[in-house]
């Protein structure tokens, strides 16, 4: 699967939150870092620069329409 699913996002902005790194985000969910911090600057908020699942969901969802 290429696609992060809405449960990896959501595990990706609660380990933001705790003050994980990328690279222990990445082995957590499986995935390659790359793939971690392209989803954190693409789906971060522009006003405080935060990234958080409900946001990247939405932007993921809008994207297949």
């Amino acid at each position: 699967m290429k696609h992060l699913t809405k449960e990896q996002r959501y595990t990706i902005s609660t380990m933001l939150e705790r003050g994980f790194s990328q690279t222990e985000i990445a082995k957590t969910i499986r995935k390659d870092k790359s793939i971690i911090s392209r989803e954190i600057k693409r789906n971060k908020y522009k006003r405080n620069g935060k990234y958080k699942a409900d946001l990247a969901q939405k932007k993921y969802e809008q994207g297949l329409k």
